[in-house]
């Protein structure tokens, strides 16, 4: 028995799609699937930042307790802004003081002790220590005020992924 039935007045069987409608469901069909993996590759590159991002924020966390932990001044000799003669440029382990990271800089980044820290390449972190003032935080200066500003910033592959800025202040009496 035959279900397809004749359309009189054209003479056309409506059994099955006609060429137009697959056509047109092929074309549906292929926008929603574009659609749907430019939905997919837009998480996944959202994905890929957060975990960046926070990546960066746990070096630059773990660089900036480090420095925070140190005395705001060098406590066995004359204070300097700076590393003093017995600091190296590289190797952080005679550091005892806020100041004596400035301009510190590594890439990978390393302990404390130089050793390596897992899955850190292509990262880099790097410190600024400014002067500041104390009622003005925004306010840099060039003479010993009180007050230190601490900037950790993280890079991955150059780009920056996070930056910490902290406040040291000395020891008031």
């Amino acid at each position: 028995m035959n279900h397809a039935t004749r359309n009189p007045r054209f003479g056309i069987s409506s059994a099955g799609f006609t060429m137009v409608e697959a056509v047109l469901s092929t074309i549906l069909v292929s926008v929603m699937l574009v659609a749907a993996l430019n939905l997919v590759g837009t998480s996944k590159v959202t994905q890929q930042k957060a975990a960046l991002t926070s990546r960066g924020r746990l070096l630059a966390e773990d660089l900036l307790a480090e420095i925070l932990r140190q005395n705001y001044q060098e406590p066995d000799e004359t204070p300097v802004f700076g590393r003093e003669m017995a600091e190296s440029a590289t190797n952080r382990e005679a550091y005892d003081d806020v100041d004596d990271y400035l301009g510190w800089s590594a890439s990978p980044p390393v302990a404390k002790d130089d050793a390596a820290i897992a899955n850190s390449a292509n990262w880099k972190r790097t410190v600024t220590i400014e002067r500041i003032d104390p009622l003005n935080p925004q306010t840099v200066q060039t003479v010993e005020t009180g007050a230190k500003r601490i900037t950790v910033t993280v890079y991955y592959l150059n780009v920056p992924q996070a930056s910490l800025v902290a406040v040291k202040t000395v020891d008031w009496e």
